[in-house]
């Protein structure tokens, strides 16, 4: 990525398990998407630059994402405050996509809660 070409916004998550990934990965999103616990203001559509630390894997994958979900309030079943961000289409979020999928297998079909559904 150009540093002249980065979003204005830029969010680091570092996810320590694969249940807390579970809880975080967005599938229903196109291109997949992470969910990201955060009291920071943003809206629809913004371009975040997500700096994420995945489980079992040593270096962080750098995206560009877009603000898909924004979740305004925690809520009592344990939604936390905070937004979710669409990877877009590019290899690194491919990549990024398979990399996760490939760390849950089966659990996509589970119906266990998730920080948005």
């Amino acid at each position: 990525m150009n540093p002249t070409d980065l979003p204005g916004k830029m969010i680091n998550l570092t996810i320590p398990d694969k249940p807390e990934l579970y809880r975080s990965y967005l599938s229903f999103f196109k291109h997949g998407g992470l969910f990201v616990p955060t009291e920071d203001s943003f809206n629809m559509g913004d371009e975040v630059l997500l700096v994420v630390n995945l489980p079992d894997h040593n270096e962080p994958k750098y995206l560009r994402t877009q603000v898909g979900w924004i979740n305004s309030t925690a809520t009592a079943i344990g939604q936390a405050k905070g937004i979710g961000l669409a990877f877009g289409k590019d290899a690194v979020a491919v990549e990024t996509k398979q990399a996760i999928e490939d760390l849950l297998p089966g659990l996509l079909l589970n119906e266990r809660p998730t920080y948005t559904l």
